[in-house]
């Protein structure tokens, strides 16, 4: 009966003693009731509330059931909704005509509750079933263009980079070049440099597959969240001297160490994923600064800024969606999947925490984090 109550009924009839009768054993069933005695008053009720179904009478003044019926349908919010003629007339063409322009169903009048209360049931039932069809189907097109999207980065990042690794290999395996140092040398950074970036990817779909089956949980720990940032920033430098970059990292925190309990290896690769985005889209001669601070008594403040080329507005609010940001290249020209901000998100909201961005095209890209990490001596 709960679910029942929830639902509502139109019923549209130019018949006072007809609404009045139909909406008494609507009611009498826990169904929710909304009354029109004209087509034109029921149009313009429906711009405001969309009922589960509609009871409609053929025969009205101005704008009959069929007019309204077909102006429904032409609606794209509105479509969807069960339509149920109501008529005294028993015609077969006119039963036929009420299928033809979009009505589910037909009862004839003078009404009987049982028949009422059966048809309206079944055909929300069925309405409800089809909106589940839909919403299932609207799932399955967006994850199979996920799909898709995956296996395009797949092919590409995947099969360049160890295309290139191969030709390498196989001109240091049988190549003149093998006898000169300074090209073994060479070729081996860029073997080590591709094999890392490989490594990073598959890292990167390993982590969001467990992301997203609900695999993925925290193994907390007590550590010192000041040493985690230094020893980010320090990993990130000598990338960010090859780019001419300025690397500053600052915090206020009230002591050092500042002991926090959180999962370590995520708030790290947190961290590190923002410092590598902040390097690569900030032009030789910019800057990026980590600091890290109190928000309050139990929360701390992360944020990561960047004096680099920004992000247009209208890509903003695609930061953190899976592939939103993954054909975008650095200011050298480096490549990205788009996945590593989605996974940014997601393991700080494992922390039941909070991640924003902030950027400006031509000045420079700030991530702020929150996160509800309590140090041991204020727990105390």
């Amino acid at each position: 009966m709960d679910s029942i109550k929830k639902k509502l009924v139109l019923v549209v009839d130019d018949v006072e003693q007809n609404v009045a009768v139909v909406s008494q054993i609507l009611r009498s069933h826990g169904y929710g009731v909304m009354a029109a005695f004209n087509g034109e008053t029921a149009l313009r009720m429906l711009e405001k509330r969309i009922p589960d179904l509609i009871l409609l009478d053929i025969m009205m003044p101005v704008m009959d059931g069929f007019e309204v019926c077909a102006k429904i349908k032409e609606n794209e919010n509105l479509k969807n909704i069960p339509i149920i003629f109501l008529s005294a007339l028993s015609d077969t063409d006119v039963k036929v005509k009420a299928f033809n322009v979009g009505g589910v169903d037909y009862v004839s009048k003078p009404f009987q509750e049982a028949e009422v209360i059966a048809r309206v049931a079944v055909h929300i039932k069925i309405a409800n079933l089809e909106r589940e069809q839909r919403e299932f189907i609207e799932k399955l097109t967006i994850m199979n263009d996920e799909k898709d999207r995956l296996m395009q980065i797949v092919s590409h990042d995947l099969r360049s980079p160890l295309g290139g690794i191969k030709g390498l290999s196989e001109i240091l395996k049988n190549g003149e070049e093998a006898e000169i140092p300074e090209i073994v040398r060479e070729f081996s950074e860029i073997i080590v440099q591709t094999s890392d970036t490989l490594l990073n990817l598959v890292n990167d779909l390993l982590d969001l597959a467990k992301i997203e089956s609900g695999k993925q949980r925290l193994n907390v720990v007590n550590f010192d969240i000041i040493s985690i940032l230094q020893n980010s920033v320090r990993l990130q430098e000598k990338v960010a001297q090859s780019k001419g970059l300025q690397l500053v990292f600052q915090h206020s925190l009230p002591q050092s160490p500042f002991v926090v309990t959180a999962d370590e290896p995520k708030i790290t690769q947190v961290i590190n994923n923002l410092l590598s985005n902040a390097i690569k889209f900030t032009p030789k001669g910019g800057s990026v600064f980590v600091t890290l601070s109190a928000h309050n008594d139990t929360q701390l403040c992360i944020t990561v800024k960047d004096t680099g080329i920004g992000i247009p507005p209208e890509h903003l609010p695609k930061v953190f969606e899976k592939f939103g940001n993954h054909q975008r290249s650095g200011t050298s020209g480096e490549k990205g999947t788009g996945l590593g901000m989605t996974i940014v998100k997601r393991f700080v909201e494992l922390h039941d925490g909070t991640i924003d961005v902030q950027s400006q095209q031509g000045v420079g890209t700030t991530f702020t984090i929150i996160l509800p990490i309590f140090s041991e001596q204020k727990e105390e």
